[in-house]
């Protein structure tokens, strides 16, 4: 399987710029086994496939991908990354029901240090003194409450199986703000680490958008 590298998101900002080894990856897969798998509806090598509150057109034969309520609104690098090395990917297997750490996944231990920490940075900046903001952001991208631990926590839809956390102890005058992103104990099972990299990075910077 293709990998991407934190250098290629500093070079490359748009799915059309995806490299071609990650569709030939999608090529070499069955295409009912590929919506199967990642809970796409599939038609003639077109997939649509919800990601983080938003449908995406997927298309394998013209090595495009759209957001269907938005046709001819450029797509990110990051987005079309998760998207199409999902299709590639992905198992089949349902969500475990368990939320860990990335640090916890197979491998992840080593993975998410470094260029490819997860930015929890800007989600203590943008939330830690103003939780409830979190909670609209959140459902603004389908997200709901959650009772997973923090002082409030979110979860979102990452991808269909692939459920995505956001826990949040407010600061205050003796302790600073913390942020802690979590994510199904199965992840890997859907996205190899990069690809829950690029994730969250997608979901961190969604979250923190301008209301």
């Amino acid at each position: 399987m293709t990998r991407a590298e934190p250098e290629e998101n500093r070079l490359f900002r748009w799915a059309d710029q995806l490299p071609a080894a990650l569709w030939d990856d999608l090529a070499a897969r069955s295409g009912s086994d590929a919506a199967e798998a990642a809970s796409a509806r599939q038609d003639d090598g077109r997939f649509h496939l919800p990601l983080l509150g938003r449908v995406y057109l997927v298309d394998a034969n013209a090595r495009q991908v759209r957001e269907e309520a938005r046709p001819h609104h450029r797509v990110d690098f990051q987005t079309g990354l998760v998207l199409v090395s999902h299709l590639a990917r992905a198992r089949g297997v349902p969500p475990a029901g368990r939320m860990v750490t990335p640090q916890e996944l197979p491998g992840g231990g080593l993975f998410f240090t470094g260029p490819h920490a997860v930015n929890t940075k800007a989600l203590e900046a943008r939330f830690g003194s103003d939780p409830q903001a979190l909670v609209r952001r959140a459902a603004a991208l389908g997200g709901v409450p959650d009772q997973v631990g923090g002082d409030l926590a979110v979860r979102l839809a990452g991808l269909p199986r692939l459920p995505l956390y956001v826990l949040l102890w407010v600061g205050d005058a003796e302790f600073p703000a913390r942020a802690v992103v979590g994510l199904d104990a199965n992840a890997h099972h859907q996205l190899a680490l990069d690809g829950i990299w690029a994730l969250t990075n997608l979901m961190v910077g969604r979250l923190c958008a301008e209301e």
